[in-house]
Order: C-alpha cells, then structure tokens, then sequence
C-alpha cells in the first residue's frame, strides 16, 4: 500500500477533476446532456442505468456509450426495458423484474428530495436506493449509482456534490485485481486524503485508458498515471506469481 499512497498524494484535486473527464463514461454523459437540457431527466436516466450496470455483455465504457446514443434519441425511461432487452441482456428476466422495482425507487427518491438536496448531501442519495432496492450501503451498484451521479450532476451544475467522504467505492473486477478488501480501500483513502468514490477514478479509469487518451493528458499528469499503471501491474503479476 505505501508504494500506491505515496503516489496517490502527489494527485490533486483539479488532477482528479481533470482524470474524471477523461472517463469514457463522463464523455458518454456530456453527449447525452447535450440532447437533455432538464437535469431531473438526466439524472433519472444515469441513475438508473448505474443501478442496471452489472454483468454486461460489453465493458463499461462501452456499454455507456452505447446508453448515451440510446437515450440521446429519445430520452424516455418508458424505453429502458426496450434498451436492456437489446444491450444488457444476462439473465434478462431478473433483470427486467429489478428495471421495474429500480425505476419507481428513483422515482420515489426525486418525489422526496429536490436536487438541490442530493446536491448538497450525496448520502441521501445512497441511503435512499439501498433501502428503497434492500442493499448495502455499500453496495457495488448503489455506490456506482452514487459516483455516476456526481458525473452527471458536475455536467449539468458545472460543480461536485456534497459529501462524497462518507460514499464506499464500487468495487469491480477491474478494482478487485488490486484489492477486494473494502477495509483496504477505506484506509487507502483516509491516508492518501482522497474520497473512495473519487480514489476509484484514479485507479479504475487508467487501468482502461487507451492510448488514443493518454495522448491528450498533460504531460505532468500522463507521468503520474503512468507511475499508477506500473504499480498495479507490478500487485497483479506478484498476486499471479503466488498463485503458482
């Protein structure tokens, strides 16, 4: 962990800020926001498809692409059980039976609290959807629902939400091949200064980075990731070695 801290401190903010919208799924975002000038529809919309995001025939970044075309025809959530049947369709009929508890749920969450509110406290936003669907709060899809919210609300709002400190990180398979353990990541983020749902952009995204991307990074922050991406790959290639 030392090795990954001591980097980690170098990040700042605007650092982060930057790497964030170099995510292909922040990118997926700005393109739909462009087609959707209300901001509760928008957010519905990303909410929503975070909570359906699980055990895709597609990686993530694509997959988001895909959702921000989709919806930027039509932005209706009458046309999310047509867009799932088409493109997240493992285990289509659990998933279909969740669409419908997962839609009257952010429903229910916008009925209740102005966005001005999930503004200025984001655990509202988790502590709301883990109850409404009987997760975690902590929970792999709420806590994403929760990260790709702030993308969202920074691309209509032009600024983060409150409260990020208290919200988990989403742990993936990509993240997992660092680590698994969420007490790890806690820690991680308490020393380095760095909040979980904003530390899981500074790892998960450069381990998806094509090269097309880092190209346009400036060049003190390309070093920077650079010195991630050797890190993780020298964890992933001591885990493997002991696995031998």
């Amino acid at each position: 962990m030392e090795d990954l801290l001591k980097v980690l401190k170098e990040f700042s903010k605007e650092d982060i800020e930057r790497l964030e919208s170099f995510d292909r799924q922040y990118r997926a975002l700005e393109k739909l926001h462009k087609e959707i000038k209300n901001p509760p529809d928008f957010l519905k919309l990303i909410i929503i498809n975070a909570l359906m995001s699980y055990q895709l025939q597609m990686k993530g970044e694509k997959y988001w692409e895909t959702f921000s075309e989709f919806f930027s025809e039509k932005p209706e959530i009458e046309r999310f059980e047509e867009f799932i049947k088409t493109y997240n369709k493992r285990f289509l009929n659990a998933k279909l039976k969740r669409l419908d508890k997962v839609i009257k749920c952010v429903e229910k969450l916008f009925l209740n609290h102005p966005l001005i509110d999930l503004g200025k406290d984001l655990t509202i936003l988790v502590k709301e959807l883990s109850e409404c669907l009987n997760q975690k709060t902590d929970s792999k899809t709420v806590v994403f629902a929760a990260k790709m919210f702030m993308y969202g609300y920074r691309i209509a709002f032009g600024e983060n939400p409150e409260k990020l400190e208290e919200i988990a990180i989403p742990i993936d398979s990509r993240l997992s091949k660092i680590s698994s353990d969420k007490n790890f990541w806690k820690e991680l983020s308490e020393k380095s200064g760095i909040p979980q749902i904003r530390l899981d952009a500074v790892l998960w995204i450069p381990m998806g980075l094509e090269e097309s991307f880092l190209k346009e990074l400036p060049e003190e922050l390309k070093l920077k990731i650079g010195r991630i991406i050797e890190l993780v790959r020298e964890k992933n290639s001591s885990r493997n070695s002991l696995r031998k």
